[in-house]
């Protein structure tokens, strides 16, 4: 059971696939000054509101494949591997207090408790 609780982020392809993560990439990009209101979207096209939806310019699925191939490179990077593994250890120890089921008192008052919390990754169900 370690073993899976050890598995990183980007071998958990039911989790978040190259595709799942280039496309959230690319909607950032696509969206982000229409949501902020500094400008409009990237790549996509409305006419009257959302209802008449045009869809991604070309440009789009260009910038949706090279994202899909450097999110692929990264995740067989050991550098990436490492800072992941890194990263999953320290939330793991701040977010759920290490596995430990305990508490502490923080300045104000304020209780902090570390208890263990559902991990998907830890998961035994393989499909």
């Amino acid at each position: 059971m370690r073993e899976k609780a050890n598995k990183l982020i980007s071998e958990a392809r039911k989790v978040v696939s190259v595709l799942d993560e280039a496309f959230t990439v690319l909607a950032l990009k696509n969206y982000w000054k229409r949501w902020n209101n500094t400008g409009t979207a990237v790549w996509t096209d409305s006419r009257v509101g959302n209802y008449q939806y045009m869809g991604w310019a070309d440009a789009a699925y260009v910038q949706f494949d090279a994202l899909c191939k450097r999110i692929r490179e990264q995740r067989q990077n050991a550098a990436n591997m490492k800072l992941e593994q890194v990263y999953l250890a320290r939330s793991r120890n701040r977010l759920a207090g290490g596995g430990t089921q305990h508490s502490r008192r923080l300045m104000g008052g304020q209780v902090e408790t570390n208890m263990e919390v559902y991990n998907e990754l830890d998961s035994d169900d393989e499909e």
